[in-house]
């Protein structure tokens, strides 16, 4: 680029006319050099050190400009105000700033690599639908590896009922399609064949021969998205929970898989606050036989309760049973909206039309230096 043709670019410029009516007393200056000076007001305290003597670029050039103080190897893509200021050590335009902002803003490796700490907004919770038949819907997952046991035990094959969070934890050698389909026969067998199971993406899940089973036996594979363990939540807490009371039954022995039964008993005993009742209550229709029960009953006088034929018996178990378990729905649904009420203070809604082009971030970077964007992708 010479010297000539930026002469003659800015002479046809409205940025000519626009900086020759701001000082008449600059204007010599700025026919002849096509360039402004900038002092601090106070000269004698500023001493010349923040002189900035600026070449005004025409409309023409800007874009290059633009380029060389964002794009460059030596620029480094550095944000909004330092590539502003930058730029104005050596050049102006009116709505330099602005023209800076579009730039930064619209750079595709700036959109890809994010912003330092930059915290992507959550979009609004979306409760799962509250089941209210127990064992309709299930979720599995799985759990190891966990310290081996004399048994050759290193994994767990965790089952949770989602109406009741009735849980169920099953040690297991090996984390294949055969075993865990042993595992969750044998637990069908127990309480029947659910409508729907949810899973992971973990490749024991997606197999062949497990999507086979579950189709002969008409049962619906719902499965997870990918990086959301939020959908199982209910079985992630469970786990959590199971870990916790692991690593103190640990103190007395290594055999965690021999303690096992006694962990799952004091997890389904013990009320859950978004329903109300325990998981043994909404199942067996009572409260079951503890080690608390047994000490009220030993403290306890009790007279012998009126004997019950069967029918009044099943009848009234029934009814009982029913209205448990629409208490617990109720209470779910006002727990799932008090959460979301919660969780949606500092979500942001988010609505994508046709043809629009978006960025989908990337949940998991592989190392600090990787892009946490990709794309750009074009909604369909």
């Amino acid at each position: 680029l010479g010297n000539m043709s930026l002469a003659e670019e800015f002479i046809q410029s409205p940025s000519y006319e626009l900086l020759s009516r701001c000082t008449k007393d600059n204007l010599s200056h700025i026919a002849e050099n096509y360039a402004i000076e900038l002092t601090s007001e106070d000269k004698n305290e500023d001493l010349g050190w923040n002189a900035v003597i600026q070449l005004v670029v025409p409309a023409k050039f800007r874009g290059q400009v633009l380029a060389v103080g964002h794009d460059h190897d030596f620029a480094g893509h550095l944000g909004v105000n330092k590539t502003y200021h930058r730029i104005l050590c050596h050049f102006f335009w009116p709505g330099l700033k602005s023209d800076v902002v579009k730039y930064c803003r619209s750079c595709h490796r700036c959109q890809i690599a994010g912003k330092p700490n930059q915290v992507i907004p959550p979009a609004p919770l979306r409760p799962i639908p509250v089941i209210s038949e127990p064992f309709e819907r299930i979720i599995l997952d799985c759990v190891g590896p966990l310290p081996t046991t004399k048994s050759g035990h290193r994994y767990l094959l965790t089952i949770m009922c989602a109406a009741t969070r009735y849980p169920e934890a099953v040690p297991l050698r090996s984390l294949k399609a055969k075993p865990v389909l042993r595992a969750l026969i044998r637990f069908f067998s127990t309480f029947g064949l659910p409508k729907v199971v949810q899973t992971d993406q973990g490749s024991n899940f997606l197999s062949r021969l497990f999507k086979e089973v579950l189709s002969e036996l008409s049962i619906k594979h719902v499965v997870s998205s990918a990086y959301h363990p939020e959908s199982e939540g209910a079985l992630e807490s469970f786990h959590q929970t199971l870990k916790t009371m692991f690593r103190t039954y640990s103190e007395y022995t290594k055999e965690w898989d021999d303690g096992l039964p006694l962990l799952l008993f004091a997890v389904r005993e013990t009320p859950q606050e978004s329903l109300g009742f325990s998981p043994a209550d909404l199942i067996f229709g009572h409260t079951i036989r503890g080690p608390l029960k047994l000490l009220r009953e030993k403290w306890g006088s009790h007279g012998k309760d009126n004997p019950q034929n069967i029918l009044d018996f099943v009848s009234s178990f029934r009814e009982l049973l029913h209205r448990a378990c629409e208490c617990a729905r109720n209470a779910l649904v006002k727990s799932q909206l008090k959460m979301k009420g919660r969780y949606d203070r500092k979500a942001v809604s988010r609505e994508f039309q046709p043809g629009e082009k978006v960025l989908v971030l990337l949940p998991v970077v592989g190392s600090a230096l990787q892009a946490r964007f990709s794309g750009p992708y074009e909604v369909v």
